[in-house]
C-alpha cells in the first residue's frame, strides 16, 4: 500500500499494510518481494493509467517484470467518463461483478437526478481554478478535464471552453470573461485529518478564508460579477472525484443553482455507508456554505 493511500480516511482499515513507497515513488523491490511469498496467487498492482509518466502503468509494469506472478493494472476512477467502464473491469478481474453493477447503479442514479434537476435551469458562467503560482500562471479546467465534465452536468458553463484538461491561464483572462461563479478547488487537508474540513476548526476556517480572500483581491476582481454577487467558493478537490463525486456534483449543482432540490449530505451518507466509514458531523466541502 502506498504512504498517501494509507492517509486517506477511506482507506483508514489499511494503514497496518506493508509500505510499497509513494504514489510517485514506487518500491518495486519490495513488491517483488511480498509477490515471491503469494503462494502461488497472482498479485495485482492498482495504479493509475498516467500515460508516459514514471508511475504509469506501462512503467510500473516494465519494472515489475523481472518479478513472476505479478500483474500491474491501470485504472483512472477520478475519470467521470472511464468510471462505469472501470469499475466493471475491477468487478470482473475480482469476480464481483454484481457488486460493481450495484454500484454503477447507485452512482448512475445520483447523477441522473443531478442533470433532471438543472435540465431546464439557466446555466451561469462559471471559472474554475486549481492551481496557482501566480497572477500570470494559474491552472483552470478545460472539458476533457474530471472537473470540467462534473461541471456540464451540474448546469453551468465553463469559461474556458478550450477541451485541454488543464489549461494555464493569465487572472486579467479571467477578468475579461466576466464569469458569474468562481470555484477555487484545493486539496487543504482539514486540521484533523478527516474529509472535508472541519466547522469547529479555527485553523481550516482561517486558511479558506485566506483563500478566498486572495482571489477577491486581485487586481480588477470587484469587477467579476461572481465577486459582486458573493459567488466565490472554496471547494474540496477531494469531492470531486471517485465514486463519492455524485455529493460532489451535487454540491456543485447547489453552488450554481441556489435552492435546487437536491441532498448532497444524503448521498454521500450512502457512499460513506458502503465503504463502511463512520459519518463524521460538523464536516463543509464549500466554503462559505451555500444559502
Amino acid at each position: 500500500m502506498a504512504e498517501g493511500i494509507k492517509e486517506d480516511y477511506a482507506f483508514q482499515g489499511l494503514k497496518e499494510r506493508p509500505s510499497i513507497g509513494t504514489w510517485s515513488d514506487i518500491d518495486f523491490e519490495k513488491i517483488g518481494e511480498i509477490g515471491s511469498k503469494g503462494n502461488g496467487t497472482g498479485i495485482i498492482v492498482l495504479g493509475f493509467v498516467y500515460p508516459g509518466k514514471p508511475n504509469g502503468v506501462e512503467a510500473v509494469s516494465k519494472n515489475l517484470a523481472p518479478f513472476s506472478g505479478i500483474t500491474a493494472l491501470g485504472l483512472d476512477f477520478y475519470k467521470e467518463e472511464n468510471l462505469s467502464r472501470e469499475l466493471r473491469l475491477l468487478g470482473s478481474i475480482l469476480g464481483r461483478e454484481d457488486r460493481a453493477e450495484e454500484i454503477i447503479d447507485w452512482h448512475d442514479r445520483h447523477v441522473a437526478e443531478v442533470e433532471q434537476a438543472a435540465k431546464n435551469l439557466d446555466r451561469p458562467r462559471v471559472f474554475i481554478e486549481g492551481s496557482s503560482r501566480g497572477l500570470g500562471d494559474i491552472t483552470t479546467f478545460g472539458g476533457s478535464s474530471a472537473s470540467g465534465m462534473l461541471l456540464e452536468k451540474a448546469g453551468g458553463t465553463n469559461v474556458m471552453e478550450e477541451d485541454e484538461a488543464y489549461p494555464k491561464v493569465e487572472w486579467e483572462w479571467v477578468v475579461s470573461q466576466d464569469p458569474e461563479v468562481i470555484i477555487k478547488t484545493d486539496y487543504l487537508k482539514s486540521s484533523d485529518g478527516l474529509p472535508g474540513w472541519s466547522l469547529t476548526s479555527s485553523g481550516d476556517v482561517k486558511a479558506l478564508e485566506e483563500m478566498r480572500n486572495d482571489i477577491l483581491s486581485r487586481p480588477g476582481a470587484q469587477n467579476i460579477s461572481a465577486v459582486k454577487n458573493d459567488r466565490v467558493y472554496v471547494v474540496s478537490a477531494q469531492t470531486l472525484f471517485g465514486l463519492d463525486n455524485v455529493a460532489g456534483l451535487q454540491r456543485l449543482a447547489e453552488i450554481l443553482h441556489p435552492g435546487i432540490a437536491l441532498e448532497p449530505e444524503e448521498a454521500y451518507g450512502e457512499y460513506l455507508d458502503f465503504m463502511r466509514l463512520e459519518e463524521q458531523s460538523d464536516r463543509m466541502f464549500v466554503f462559505p456554505a451555500v444559502d
